[in-house]
């Protein structure tokens, strides 16, 4: 259990270093198979869509295509990036 909770703190971390956000917001969702997975929001305290349980309300935006995802080229180069830190 110590394993994981470490890894959980590097990944903020990490999107703490490769975004400049105030904090990581760490949401679970368990529908469909028993299975774990997180998903890693960063929070800007400049940003009031990402304040508290407004984030939810970008998933839903994003879900609906009243907002834009993230540019599949911008999330390519977030992983190329975060992967070097740990290669």
């Amino acid at each position: 259990m110590a394993d994981w909770g470490r890894a959980l703190k590097d990944a903020c971390d990490l999107v703490r270093r490769r975004t400049g956000c105030d904090r990581v917001y760490t949401i679970a969702f368990g529908e469909g198979a028993p299975h774990l997975h997180v998903h890693l929001i960063p929070r800007f305290g400049s940003d009031a869509a990402t304040t508290a349980w407004k984030v939810a309300d970008l998933y839903r935006d994003v879900a609906s295509g009243s907002r834009d995802a993230a540019a599949p080229q911008a999330v390519l180069e977030f992983v190329k990036q975060a992967r070097s830190e740990f290669l």
